[in-house]
Protein backbone atom coordinates (compact mmCIF):
# COMPACT_ATOMS: atom_id res chain seq x y z
CA UNK A 1 0.00 0.00 0.00
CA UNK A 2 1.15 3.51 -0.74
CA UNK A 3 0.26 6.81 0.92
CA UNK A 4 -3.12 8.24 0.01
CA UNK A 5 -4.05 11.92 -0.15
CA UNK A 6 -7.41 13.31 -1.20
CA UNK A 7 -8.01 17.05 -1.32
CA UNK A 8 -11.35 18.35 -0.01
CA UNK A 9 -14.25 17.15 -2.14
CA UNK A 10 -12.30 14.32 -3.76
CA UNK A 11 -13.36 10.69 -3.78
CA UNK A 12 -15.85 8.47 -5.57
CA UNK A 13 -19.38 9.73 -4.92
CA UNK A 14 -22.54 7.61 -4.81
CA UNK A 15 -26.17 8.65 -4.39
CA UNK A 16 -27.25 6.33 -1.59
CA UNK A 17 -30.94 6.17 -0.62
CA UNK A 18 -31.30 9.94 -0.85
CA UNK A 19 -27.95 10.81 0.70
CA UNK A 20 -24.55 11.43 -0.87
CA UNK A 21 -21.65 9.14 0.03
CA UNK A 22 -18.10 10.04 -0.95
CA UNK A 23 -15.63 7.20 -0.51
CA UNK A 24 -12.43 8.54 1.01
CA UNK A 25 -10.77 5.16 1.55
CA UNK A 26 -11.80 1.62 0.75
CA UNK A 27 -10.49 -1.39 -1.09
CA UNK A 28 -9.87 0.42 -4.40
CA UNK A 29 -7.88 3.16 -2.63
CA UNK A 30 -6.00 1.07 -0.06
CA UNK A 31 -5.54 -2.22 -1.89
CA UNK A 32 -6.91 -4.02 1.19
CA UNK A 33 -10.25 -4.59 2.87
CA UNK A 34 -9.02 -3.32 6.24
CA UNK A 35 -11.51 -0.45 6.40
CA UNK A 36 -13.86 1.85 4.57
CA UNK A 37 -14.06 5.57 5.33
CA UNK A 38 -16.97 7.44 3.76
CA UNK A 39 -18.12 11.04 4.07
CA UNK A 40 -21.91 11.07 4.01
CA UNK A 41 -24.25 14.04 3.61
CA UNK A 42 -27.86 13.34 4.58
CA UNK A 43 -30.67 15.81 3.90
CA UNK A 44 -33.21 16.70 6.58
CA UNK A 45 -35.58 13.77 7.09
CA UNK A 46 -33.10 11.15 5.86
CA UNK A 47 -33.41 7.84 7.72
CA UNK A 48 -31.97 4.37 7.27
CA UNK A 49 -34.08 1.28 7.74
CA UNK A 50 -33.30 -0.66 10.93
CA UNK A 51 -30.58 -3.08 9.88
CA UNK A 52 -27.80 -5.38 11.09
CA UNK A 53 -24.19 -5.61 9.91
CA UNK A 54 -23.16 -9.27 10.11
CA UNK A 55 -19.58 -8.89 8.85
CA UNK A 56 -18.39 -5.44 9.95
CA UNK A 57 -18.42 -2.94 12.79
CA UNK A 58 -19.50 0.63 12.09
CA UNK A 59 -18.78 4.03 13.60
CA UNK A 60 -20.09 7.54 12.93
CA UNK A 61 -18.37 10.85 13.66
CA UNK A 62 -20.63 13.88 13.20
CA UNK A 63 -19.01 16.78 11.33
CA UNK A 64 -22.07 19.07 11.13
CA UNK A 65 -25.80 18.88 11.72
CA UNK A 66 -27.39 16.44 14.13
CA UNK A 67 -27.95 12.70 14.22
CA UNK A 68 -30.38 10.47 16.09
CA UNK A 69 -29.01 6.94 16.37
CA UNK A 70 -31.13 3.96 17.39
CA UNK A 71 -29.27 0.85 18.55
CA UNK A 72 -31.21 -1.92 20.22
CA UNK A 73 -33.37 -0.12 22.82
CA UNK A 74 -31.05 2.89 23.09
CA UNK A 75 -31.39 6.25 21.32
CA UNK A 76 -28.61 8.84 21.16
CA UNK A 77 -28.75 12.43 19.87
CA UNK A 78 -25.45 13.99 18.82
CA UNK A 79 -24.19 17.07 17.08
CA UNK A 80 -20.75 18.04 15.74
CA UNK A 81 -18.03 16.06 17.46
CA UNK A 82 -20.41 13.28 18.51
CA UNK A 83 -19.16 9.72 18.01
CA UNK A 84 -21.06 6.42 17.97
CA UNK A 85 -19.57 2.92 17.74
CA UNK A 86 -21.94 0.16 16.59
CA UNK A 87 -20.53 -3.36 16.96
CA UNK A 88 -21.65 -5.91 14.39
CA UNK A 89 -24.80 -7.96 15.03
CA UNK A 90 -26.67 -5.11 16.81
CA UNK A 91 -29.79 -3.80 15.04
CA UNK A 92 -29.48 -0.07 14.41
CA UNK A 93 -30.64 2.86 12.29
CA UNK A 94 -30.13 6.61 12.18
CA UNK A 95 -32.18 9.67 11.31
CA UNK A 96 -31.52 13.31 10.50
CA UNK A 97 -34.37 15.06 12.31
CA UNK A 98 -32.67 18.46 11.98
CA UNK A 99 -33.44 21.31 9.60
CA UNK A 100 -30.00 21.23 7.98
CA UNK A 101 -27.97 18.53 6.24
CA UNK A 102 -26.19 16.03 8.46
CA UNK A 103 -22.54 15.55 7.47
CA UNK A 104 -20.70 12.62 9.02
CA UNK A 105 -17.80 10.26 8.60
CA UNK A 106 -18.74 6.59 8.46
CA UNK A 107 -16.03 4.07 9.26
CA UNK A 108 -16.54 0.33 8.79
CA UNK A 109 -14.02 -2.42 9.41
CA UNK A 110 -13.24 -4.63 7.80
CA UNK A 111 -13.91 -2.63 4.68
CA UNK A 112 -16.20 -3.27 1.76
CA UNK A 113 -19.16 -1.01 2.58
CA UNK A 114 -18.19 1.08 -0.45
CA UNK A 115 -19.16 -1.86 -2.70
CA UNK A 116 -22.62 -2.01 -1.10
CA UNK A 117 -23.01 1.76 -1.57
CA UNK A 118 -22.03 1.44 -5.25
CA UNK A 119 -24.45 -1.45 -5.85
CA UNK A 120 -27.33 0.43 -4.20
CA UNK A 121 -26.54 3.58 -6.20
CA UNK A 122 -26.50 1.59 -9.44
CA UNK A 123 -29.81 -0.13 -8.64
CA UNK A 124 -31.61 3.07 -7.62
CA UNK A 125 -30.16 6.04 -9.52
CA UNK A 126 -33.23 8.16 -8.73
CA UNK A 127 -36.38 7.84 -6.71
CA UNK A 128 -37.12 5.62 -3.74
CA UNK A 129 -35.69 2.10 -3.63
CA UNK A 130 -37.72 -1.04 -4.13
CA UNK A 131 -37.62 -2.60 -0.62
CA UNK A 132 -37.37 -6.19 -1.89
CA UNK A 133 -34.45 -5.35 -4.19
CA UNK A 134 -32.72 -3.32 -1.45
CA UNK A 135 -33.10 -6.26 0.95
CA UNK A 136 -31.57 -8.60 -1.64
CA UNK A 137 -28.62 -6.29 -2.35
CA UNK A 138 -28.03 -5.82 1.38
CA UNK A 139 -28.04 -9.59 2.02
CA UNK A 140 -25.42 -10.07 -0.68
CA UNK A 141 -23.08 -7.79 1.28
CA UNK A 142 -23.74 -9.21 4.76
CA UNK A 143 -26.40 -6.69 5.83
CA UNK A 144 -29.88 -7.62 6.99
CA UNK A 145 -32.77 -5.16 6.92
CA UNK A 146 -34.88 -5.94 9.99
CA UNK A 147 -37.39 -3.11 10.05
CA UNK A 148 -38.49 0.28 8.80
CA UNK A 149 -36.73 3.55 9.66
CA UNK A 150 -37.40 4.91 13.15
CA UNK A 151 -40.62 6.92 13.40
Amino acid sequence: MTALHLPPGAGTTHLFLGSTMTVKAGEPQTGTTALSLIEQVCPPGFATPRHVHHKDDEAFYVLSGSIEVHCGDEVWHDGPGGFVLLPRALPHAFVNRGDEPLRLLQLTWPGGFEHFAADVAAAFPSGPPNPAVLTEIAAGHGYEIVGPPPQ
